[in-house]
């Protein structure tokens, strides 16, 4: 699956234009990032400064991949459909299966924009696939909530 409408614009000047954050606030974030945060992402410093929460930059991140998000918690995910993704996979990808009609997986990522995932997840379930954004910690609560009942 393709995004709807991504956009190259960077996350950063996309808070902006949302008034989520102010110019100095994003300043402050990239100096941290570049100086002592390398390895964590920019949405990441901002959450823990206190800029932004967590759903605004989802929200954000699902405006900016293209993908629309979803709030797994709200789903009823069925066995069978549970059954095509395995956990190992699941986690591995960052993957949760949620829906199968025809020949059409729905599932949520918390990062639709890998190819490679998507890749491998189309051939181990043999399935097209319909991606959705989602947040790291649902996509572990959905895991832990769902995988334990096998």
């Amino acid at each position: 699956m393709s995004p709807l409408r991504r956009t190259k614009i960077k996350l950063g000047e996309l808070l902006l234009q949302k008034g989520l954050i102010n110019p100095e606030q994003l300043q402050e974030a990239l100096s941290l990032q570049q100086s002592q945060a390398r390895d964590k992402l920019l949405g990441q410093i901002l959450i823990e400064l206190g800029y932004v929460n967590k759903e605004e930059l989802w929200l954000i991140l699902a405006i900016q991949s293209g993908y629309p998000y979803i709030n797994l918690s709200s789903c009823i995910i069925e066995t069978e459909v549970l059954s095509l993704i395995p956990k190992a996979s699941a986690e591995k990808y960052q993957v949760f299966p949620i829906d199968k009609i025809q020949d059409i997986l729905t599932i949520a990522m918390v990062n639709p924009l890998d190819k490679l995932a998507l890749k491998q997840i189309q051939e181990l379930t043999k399935y097209d696939l319909m991606a959705f954004l989602t947040t790291p910690l649902e996509l572990k609560e959905m895991i832990s909530r769902y995988y334990v009942r096998k």
